[in-house]
């Protein structure tokens, strides 16, 4: 049944552009086998096999189903491990629902597992570059502050022309005066995420080494 529903949608996506999953050398290779493991081990859906219909088709090339499905399924037995799971979790990657029932319940909990050091990470980095971008910003209108400063001593400013550059500075000091608060709350919560990340790292080490 798999080897008629590919190679009927080969057929009728012969015509199609797309995103190709193999190069025309690979098709005419046929090494299916050898395709079926790379992708169980990556974790990719059966729908993948479709995928590389779509691409051989363009130069007359069926999947082998069979060899295919075998091979991927060798493959899962690397992909649905816990610490696979985990290292999957951890770089944020999505995961396909392709675990058999008995070892899919391993890998979910290191998937789980990751997805917290995921989550604590990004709120670490995320809090570093808050924290950056509002000292770059106090920095700078603290620069231009002391421009106007400078421009204000001019004797042969009007009335007028002091009026618009006491405003502007006014402006610029209160802008420096919030990117300051936000560097500064954005500290608070990088202190905070990477205490978080400090416990994961304690919590998770023993299990699964270091990361």
């Amino acid at each position: 049944m798999r080897g008629l529903r590919v190679l009927g949608l080969a057929v009728t996506v012969a015509a199609l552009a797309g995103c190709a999953t193999m190069s025309k050398e690979a098709c005419l290779q046929g090494d299916w086998g050898a395709q079926g493991f790379k992708d169980g081990e990556a974790g990719r859906a059966q729908s993948r096999l479709d995928d590389h219909a779509k691409a051989c088709a363009k130069v007359g090339v069926v999947p082998e189903a069979g060899p295919y499905f075998q091979a991927r399924d060798q493959g899962l037995k690397l992909y649905c491990t816990q610490d696979r799971g985990f290292g999957e979790g951890r770089e944020g990657n999505s995961y396909a629902g392709v675990c058999p029932p008995g070892a899919e319940r391993g890998f979910l909990v290191g998937y789980a597992d990751g997805q917290l050091v995921h989550a604590a990470v990004s709120r670490l980095s995320q809090a570093e570059s808050d924290r950056d971008s509002a000292d770059h910003r106090a920095e700078k209108r603290d620069r231009e502050a002391r421009g106007v400063e400078d421009e204000l001593q001019n004797p042969k400013l009007n009335d007028e022309q002091k009026r618009e550059l006491r405003d502007r500075l006014n402006r610029l000091r209160s802008e420096r005066r919030q990117a300051v608060e936000d560097g500064r709350r954005a500290e608070w919560a990088a202190r905070d995420a990477e205490r978080e990340v400090d416990d994961l790292h304690h919590r998770f080490g023993v299990r699964y080494g270091s990361w």
